[in-house]
C-alpha cells in the first residue's frame, strides 16, 4: 500500500508551446544531416522544407515545422527521423533559429499553422 503514495512522475511546465488555442499536432519526418560529428537535434529548433527534405534552419531555407523532442544522431548518419510539431501556438522566445527568423519565416510559418506568440 506505501507504494500507492508515491509520486510517479513530475509535471514539469512546458514553455515552448504557448497554449491550445489552436490545435497542436505533430509528425515524424525523416531530415537530413550533414554534420561530420554527433550531435542533437534540439526540441524547439526549426526545420525547414525543400522539395521533401527536410534539413535545420538556413538562410536560404524555408520553415517548415519545430522539433517536438531533442534527437541525438551519429556522425555517420544521412538522414534521421524527428518528431516535429506541424501546427500549433508556440513561445517565440523558446523557438531554435539559426539564422534568426525573418518576417518571411514567420509568415511561412503561419501559412502552415504554426503560430509564434
Amino acid at each position: 500500500m506505501a507504494l500507492l503514495n508515491k509520486q510517479a512522475y513530475a509535471v514539469e511546465k512546458d514553455r515552448l508551446v504557448y497554449d491550445t488555442k489552436h490545435p497542436v499536432d505533430a509528425a515524424a519526418v525523416p531530415v537530413k544531416i550533414t554534420a561530420e560529428e554527433d550531435g542533437v537535434i534540439k526540441r524547439g529548433q526549426v526545420l525547414d522544407c525543400a522539395d521533401g527534405e527536410y534539413s535545420v534552419h538556413a538562410a536560404n531555407g524555408e520553415a517548415s515545422v519545430i522539433v517536438a523532442e531533442d534527437t541525438d544522431y551519429a556522425a555517420d548518419d544521412t538522414e534521421i527521423t524527428v518528431s516535429v510539431y506541424i501546427s500549433g501556438s508556440f513561445r517565440a522566445s523558446e523557438v531554435i533559429a539559426d539564422p534568426e527568423l525573418t518576417a518571411g519565416d514567420m509568415e511561412a510559418l503561419r501559412g502552415k499553422g504554426i503560430y509564434l506568440k
